[in-house]
C-alpha cells in the first residue's frame, strides 16, 4: 500500500486547525461554512497526477491507486480501523482457507461472496481473478507491476515460456479461486489480494484503460487529463452505505494552489500543503509527517577501492549528520533515515499493536506548565516503529561521539586525519531536486570531519544509470587470476540514490543487497545477511521473519554498502466539518465514507 498526507494552516487559524485534526470543531476563527463545502454529497478532491489510463495493472501515476480503489474491489479491501488507518476487511471473497505444505509453501482457497456483481450486474466470478492474473504475469504485456506475482507458483516459468496459463492460479468453479505460492510471503494478503494493480478484470469488456464496468463502490462517470469523475455504483453491495454521490479527482497543480482552492471551498481534500500551514503543525509539536515508503540515500561500491574496505564505510555513514540534512534539504515532512527501510512499509508480526506509541516522558509534570495540546492519532505501525522496540540497530545517535568513532575508523584503515586517501567521486542526476545541494553538503562533512576530498559530479540520467550498471569481465579489459574471473563491478565509487520497495515489505527491499543479486549494484556480499534473508523467506511464523529482517537490516547499516539519509514525507488537509476520511501510505485515501461531521455543528 501507498500514501501521503495531512492538516491545517495558517497562524490566525492555528487553533482551528489542531481541532479539526483531532476531529473536533473550530472555535473562533472562520465560520466553516465561509471556507469549505456545506455538503459532502459531491466532493472534489486534488490528490493525482495526471492520469492517462484507468487499467489497474498500467497505473503509476501518483494518485492513481486512490482512483482504482474506488472504482475496484479485490478479493480483500480496506475499512476505516476506527483511528484514520485502513485495515483488511472481507471484500469480493468472503472468507479463505490456508494450507501449508511440508516445505512451507501456502495454497490460499478463496470464496467469493454471492452478492459481488460487476456494475453492469453480472456476477464477479473466480475466473476474472484468474484473467486478470495471468494478464499481469504475461511477459508479453510488459505490464509494470507483474513482480508483484513473482511468489506465485509457475511465475519463472511463465516468464521463461510466456505461457500465462503456467501460474498457479485457478477457479475451480465460480465463486472458488485458488492460489499456490512458492514459501509463504507475508505481503500476499496486503499487496496483491487487496492491492489496486491485481484487481479483477472482465476479458469479455477489454476497455481496461477507459472502464465501462467496474465491481467497486463507484463507476466511471468522466475521464479527461484535468478531472476524473466517478459516481456511485447501484449495484455494488455496500450501496447503501453513507459518502458522496459522486467523487471528482482534479489534477494537482502545487501546494499553494491547492491549498488556496482548499479554503475557498473549491476542494474536500489537498495534499502536499505549502510551507505556511506546514510549519504552524510543525510548530505545535502534535503532528507527523504522513509516512511515504522512500529514502534518500548514498550507495557505496564495494567491490572498488576505497569502498572495498568495511572501515571506511562505516567512517563515511558516521560522518554524515543526518538531522541537519533533513533540516537544510528534505522539507518539513522528511525524517532523518534511522535504517534503509523507509515509514510506511508494513510489518507483518502477529504481535504488533495497531499504532505507533509515543514514548512517555518520565520528567517530573511542571505543576506551572500550561496542559499539553491534545495529540492526534500517532503514525501507523510500520516495520521502521517496529524497529524501535526490538532495538536491533541504535536510532538515535550523538553526532560528536560518532565523529571519534569515525575518524578512528579511517585511521585504521590507513587513512589518518585522510592522509593518503585516493580520489573518489559522488554521481548524482543533474536534474535531480537538490542533487547538487545535497552533494555539497556531503562534500563538506566528510571534509571537516575526516579530511578526505571527494569530487562531486552531476550527469545526465543516462550516464547515471550506465555508471551503475555492472561492467562484464570481458568488457572491463581485466585478467583473470588463477583462471578465476574478476566479479563484474559498477564503475561509480559513491552515487545518490533512492530507496523504494516494489511493495510494502522489508525483504523486497532489503534484497538488492542480497550477493550476487541482480539488482545489488553495491557488490555487497555477506553470508549472515544472506541467511537471514533466506531464513525470512522460508519461515511460516511472522514474527520469526520480522525478527530476521530486522537483524538483516542491522548487519547492512553496521556493513554501510548504503547510507541511509532520509525518509521522505507528506502531508494533506480535509475540509473542516468533513469526517470519515481514511488512509494508508503513499498517498492513498478512501473517500466512499466521508460526511458532514454532525460534531462540528
Amino acid at each position: 500500500m501507498r500514501m501521503r498526507k495531512k492538516y491545517q494552516a495558517l497562524l490566525c487559524a492555528l487553533l482551528a486547525l489542531l481541532l479539526c485534526a483531532c476531529g473536533e470543531a473550530p472555535e473562533d476563527g472562520e465560520a466553516p461554512g465561509e471556507s469549505i463545502p456545506l455538503q459532502a454529497d459531491v466532493l472534489t478532491v486534488r490528490t493525482n497526477e495526471a492520469l492517462t489510463t484507468l487499467d489497474p495493472a498500467s497505473v503509476t501515476a501518483r494518485g492513481g491507486e486512490t482512483i482504482l480503489y474506488h472504482l475496484y474491489e479485490n478479493l480483500l479491501r480496506w475499512e476505516d480501523g476506527g483511528d484514520g488507518w485502513a485495515v483488511l476487511a472481507s471484500g469480493q471473497a468472503e472468507d479463505y482457507t490456508l494450507d501449508t505444505d511440508y516445505a512451507g509453501n501456502a495454497t490460499y482457497t478463496f470464496t467469493l461472496r454471492e452478492d459481488a456483481v460487476w456494475s453492469d450486474g453480472t456476477a464477479v466470478k473466480a475466473e476474472d481473478f484468474v484473467f486478470a492474473w495471468q494478464r499481469l504475469a504475461d511477459p508479453a504485456n510488459n505490464l509494470p507491476h507483474r513482480a508483484l506475482l513473482s511468489e506465485i507458483s509457475g511465475y519463472a516459468e511463465v516468464q521463461e515460456t510466456g505461457d500465462p496459463s503456467l501460474l498457479a492460479v485457478s477457479a475451480p468453479d465460480s465463486r472458488t479461486l485458488t492460489v499456490t505460492l512458492q514459501g509463504s510471503p507475508a505481503y500476499f494478503l496486503e499487496e496483491i489480494c487487496a492491492g489496486a494493480y491485481t484487481m479483477p478484470l472482465r476479458q469479455d469488456v477489454p476497455f481496461y484503460a477507459n472502464p465501462v464496468v467496474t465491481n467497486g463502490p463507484y463507476t466511471l462517470s468522466g475521464f479527461t487529463r484535468e478531472l476524473i469523475s466517478l459516481e456511485r455504483s447501484g449495484t455494488y453491495y455496500q450501496s447503501g452505505a453513507k459518502g458522496p454521490s459522486e467523487l471528482r479527482f482534479a489534477t494537482i497543480e502545487d501546494g499553494a494552489a491547492d491549498y488556496a482552492a482548499l479554503q475557498a471551498g473549491e476542494t474536500a481534500l489537498a495534499v502536499d500543503l505549502p510551507e505556511e500551514p506546514l510549519q504552524a503543525l510543525a510548530d505545535s509539536g502534535v503532528w507527523t509527517p504522513e509516512p511515504v515508503t522512500g529514502t534518500c540515500a548514498v550507495i557505496l561500491n564495494t567491490l572498488k577501492a576505497p569502498f572495498d574496505n568495511e572501515n571506511v564505510r562505516l567512517a563515511f555513514h558516521l560522518a554524515i549528520d543526518r538531522q541537519a540534512i533533513t533540516d537544510a534539504l528534505g522539507g518539513l515532512t522528511a525524517r532523518p533515515a534511522p535504517g534503509v527501510v523507509p515509514y510506511g512499509v508494513s510489518d507483518y508480526s502477529s504481535n504488533r499493536p495497531a499504532v505507533e506509541v509515543p514514548a512517555e516522558d518520565d520528567a517530573p509534570a511542571d505543576p506551572m506548565a500550561k496542559p499539553a495540546p491534545e495529540k492526534p492519532n500517532p503514525t501507523c505501525w510500520d516495520f521502521r516503529a517496529h524497529s524501535l522496540e526490538v532495538v536491533t540497530a541504535e536510532h538515535t545517535h550523538d553526532y560528536e561521539t560518532d565523529l571519534l568513532y569515525a575518524q578512528a575508523l579511517l585511521a585504521q584503515a590507513g587513512y589518518p586525519n585522510g592522509n593518503g586517501f585516493p580520489e573518489t567521486e559522488y554521481l548524482y542526476p543533474a536534474d535531480q531536486e537538490n542533487g547538487r545541494a545535497l552533494a555539497e553538503m556531503l562534500q563538506t562533512m566528510w571534509k571537516e570531519s575526516l579530511g578526505v576530498s571527494v569530487a562531486v559530479r552531476g550527469v545526465s540520467q543516462e550516464e547515471y544509470e550506465n555508471a551503475l550498471l555492472p561492467v562484464l569481465p570481458e568488457e572491463s579489459g581485466e585478467e583473470s587470476e588463477d583462471g578465476i574471473d574478476p566479479v563484474p563491478a559498477a564503475s561509480f565509487q559513491m552515487a545518490a540514490c533512492e530507496l523504494s520497495p516494489a511493495y510494502s515489505d522489508a525483504e523486497a527491499l532489503l534484497r538488492q543487497w542480497y550477493s550476487g543479486g541482480e539488482d545489488n549494484i553495491s557488490g555487497y556480499a555477506s553470508d549472515a545477511f544472506d541467511i537471514l534473508l533466506d531464513s525470512a523467506r522460508a519461515s511460516i511464523s511472522p514474527d520469526v521473519r520480522d525478527a530476521c529482517l530486522h537483524d538483516a537490516e542491522a548487519i547492512l547499516l553496521e556493513a554501510s554498502p548504503v547510507i541511509p539519509l532520509f525518509c521522505r514525507g507528506g502531508s494533506y488537509q480535509l475540509a473542516v466539518g468533513l469526517a470519515g476520511l481514511y488512509r494508508a501510505p503513499d498517498g492513498v485515501f478512501f473517500l466512499q465514507n466521508i460526511h458532514v461531521d454532525a460534531a462540528a455543528g
